[in-house]
């Protein structure tokens, strides 16, 4: 953890007050922050993992960069933070998301950049259905977060039922039905609010069941 934070101060320094116009590099640097500012508030949720996970892979590889006008929705969006619109963006837009330009990169070169583009992208399913599961474990009770947000429910019964015949790519495939569950997930904070004033209520009414069974 220490040696990752290490390479996101020095990609923060390196940006710091320079015009960047490389695409990554911005990306790296606003993940960088976003890594920086979880770590002032000692935070080592789910938004952590997933922004270490980001960082991890982008961090160490030159070959995976992404269309700058995705870039600037990404760093500039006041809806997610970088990490979780990373996430939202590589779901939705797939291969659309990545700059393909490969006019400056050596003919030689080219099969491994792709290489390296395809098996990021493979990875994002998995760092999403990591970034739900780690949401539903901070929430006061195990239904509470597929309850608030219906459309989790759905992938949930998909990847239970389905992931033995279909790839967990194929059963991400539902676009609309992802969009949905990230504009939802921008209540995050209400959403577990609610959760805990349930869950307290649940506690209450156990403890006043148990004390009228005891007379």
């Amino acid at each position: 953890m220490r040696t990752l934070l290490f390479i996101s101060s020095l990609i923060v320094s390196l940006s710091y007050g320079t015009p960047v116009q490389a695409a990554p590099n911005l990306l790296l640097q606003c993940l960088a922050k976003e890594e920086s500012l979880l770590h002032k508030e000692k935070s080592q949720g789910v938004l952590y993992r997933l922004n270490q996970e980001f960082l991890n892979e982008l961090a160490t590889s030159n070959d995976i960069a992404l269309k700058k006008n995705f870039v600037d929705e990404i760093c500039n969006s006041k809806k997610h933070s970088p990490s979780v619109g990373l996430l939202r963006l590589l779901l939705l837009k797939e291969s659309d998301i990545y700059d393909l330009s490969l006019s400056e990169v050596d003919p030689t070169m080219r099969p491994f950049k792709m290489g390296y583009i395809n098996e990021f992208q493979k990875q994002v399913p998995r760092f999403f259905i990591q970034y739900i599961s780690g949401l539903q474990s901070e929430m006061a009770t195990s239904d509470c977060l597929a309850k608030a947000i219906p459309e989790i429910a759905v992938f949930n019964e998909r990847l239970k039922y389905l992931e033995e015949e279909m790839s967990t790519h194929e059963v991400l495939r539902d676009k609309s039905r992802i969009d949905k569950i990230f504009t939802k997930l921008q209540n995050i904070n209400s959403i577990k609010e609610n959760c805990d004033r349930l869950a307290a209520g649940r506690s209450r009414r156990k403890v006043k069941k148990k004390e009228s069974t005891n007379f």
